[in-house]
């Protein structure tokens, strides 16, 4: 979905926390052609957050980097094949009903925050 030599990682991981934080909104129905799975979503967020890893942290202040770990850490329980929960997190549905993804809204808005900072 990305390009994977983008010239500015922490834009293009920016614009996929955007993504995070209205997923299950309603906007979905709103841009039908921006209706991206939670599934996508997660994996987005994780190739992104990977390349901002190899080029350094250091472009990160603290605050940002522990904001982006709590998402990522949230992201990583919801993705543990049903360690924790079952396949319906997945659904459309839970995006926009579940508890634990509107916890991944509130932190990907807060990693906004933080990285607008």
């Amino acid at each position: 979905m990305f390009e994977k030599d983008s010239t500015d990682p922490i834009r293009e991981l920016t614009l996929v926390i955007r993504r995070l934080a209205a997923a299950g909104s309603g906007q979905p129905g709103l841009f039908p052609d921006e209706n991206i799975s939670a599934i996508d979503l997660v994996r987005d967020f994780d190739q992104r957050a990977s390349v901002v890893r190899e080029a350094g942290d250091a472009q990160l202040s603290p605050s940002q980097v522990e904001s982006l770990a709590l998402l990522e850490q949230k992201l990583s329980t919801i993705a543990r094949d049903g360690a924790e929960f079952d396949a319906d997190i997945w659904t459309d549905e839970a995006l926009r009903t579940s508890e634990q993804w509107a916890e991944v809204r509130t932190l990907a808005t807060s990693a906004l925050d933080a990285l607008s900072d």
